[in-house]
């Protein structure tokens, strides 16, 4: 997340707002933002799978089926928007399995905080 935050996305289709509609220019900036943050994306998901089977192996049933459901959620979201993201829709599920993910390190982090040894 802090490399995509380093090399800021290409404006295009209309985003930010005041953006004509359209590809626009791909920069090397751009490139990087995009090839970062996929990294760090599927390496999101596969940490919602992770845990979802350790959470299984200890017996956690409701922190394993919500890890799996989010990160399930979070990678059709991902690629939705990899694959059209001048779709509307495509935008909405991106926003909402980002607010997902988001959900779920919170209360991970608050789960993990409250249980730690």
């Amino acid at each position: 997340m802090i490399g995509a935050a380093v090399f800021p996305a290409d404006p295009a289709m209309g985003f930010p707002p005041g953006t004509p509609e359209g590809q626009g220019a791909v920069t090397l900036s751009g490139t990087l933002h995009m090839a970062v943050g996929g990294i760090g994306f599927l390496c999101m998901v596969a940490a919602c799978y992770v845990l979802a089977s350790r959470f299984a192996r200890e017996g956690r049933k409701g922190w394993a089926v919500f890890s799996r459901v989010t990160g399930t959620l979070f990678l059709g979201s991902f690629l939705g928007i990899a694959a059209g993201g001048a779709v509307p829709g495509a935008n909405v599920a991106f926003i909402v399995g980002i607010m997902a993910i988001w959900g779920w390190l919170s209360l991970l982090s608050l789960h993990l905080s409250r249980n730690a040894a």
